[in-house]
């Protein structure tokens, strides 16, 4: 098997690729096949073919169904994988091209399909609400969160110790030293006292810029990036409920706190 003419014959063609997708949740007939990719059965019947002789499927002589062999599986993965990438890609363009990436490790970024089904919310003359308040709106209903923070607004001492004292909300926040400093500061020292005793609430700090803020709960994901000349974009937001996005969150949380220091 060449890799490269692999993964040529799959991407280059709509309909193979479509074909391995059908196959990757079970053995089916040709008709099966046909009802669910669309396409004539001649031209299935020709991308069954260039699919046999690459060992990706086989087909079973007395059932007639056809099946992916064990590599033709593995390959399914990374196809619905590109594919996932793509569609994310093309849905929020101007997003990735406009800001800085580096915050986001390559591993997640190879994941970047998990966004897919995201809303990007931005501030326009029409809307003119920030997604900084539809944020705010998500995560009072939130049960825990995890956050990654180098910002800091002028609301968030007022809204993060009322979050901290409520009930059965547990919070890990993962904030510069700079930031966090300052947090101190527009804090009460009384407040302050009481939250260091609080076993819900995890404080952490990094030595760096991470370049990202972000937060993630049970109920979702919010996504913000910086702008390549280093300001927060306040504007635009990337928002998602889905299962996926959220487990990407926490894989992005868990790399940084690796890299943080507990505070509080």
């Amino acid at each position: 098997m060449n890799p490269e003419n692999v993964l040529k014959m799959v991407i280059t063609s709509s309909v193979r690729h479509k074909v391995l997708l059908a196959l990757s949740d079970g053995p089916k007939t040709l008709g099966e096949i046909h009802s669910q990719v669309g396409s004539t059965k001649s031209t299935i019947s020709h991308a069954l073919s260039d699919l046999m002789d690459e060992m990706l499927i086989i087909q079973d002589p007395e059932t007639k169904q056809y099946q992916l062999t064990n590599i033709g599986y593995l390959i399914s993965l990374q196809v619905k994988n590109i594919m996932g990438a793509l569609e994310s890609i093309r849905k929020f363009e101007e997003f990735w091209l406009s800001h800085d990436l580096s915050g986001i490790p390559e591993e997640l970024l190879l994941r970047i399909g998990d966004l897919r089904d995201s809303e990007l919310h931005t501030t326009t003359p029409e809307y003119l609400k920030l997604p900084h308040e539809i944020y705010m709106e998500l995560i009072r209903t939130s049960k825990w969160i995890k956050g990654v923070s180098p910002i800091l607004f002028a609301d968030y001492p007022e809204e993060f110790l009322e979050l901290a004292f409520g009930e059965d909300v547990d919070i890990e926040i993962i904030t510069t030293r700079t930031v966090y400093e300052k947090l101190i500061e527009l804090s009460p020292p009384e407040a302050v006292e009481k939250v260091r005793n609080l076993p819900n609430v995890r404080l952490y700090v990094i030595d760096e810029n991470p370049k990202v803020a972000f937060t993630v709960t049970n109920n979702f994901l919010s996504l913000g990036l910086f702008l390549p000349n280093g300001t927060y974009d306040m504007m635009n937001d990337l928002i998602s409920t889905t299962e996926r996005a959220k487990k990407w969150g926490i894989e992005l949380f868990e790399y940084y706190r690796r890299r943080a220091e507990r505070v509080i």
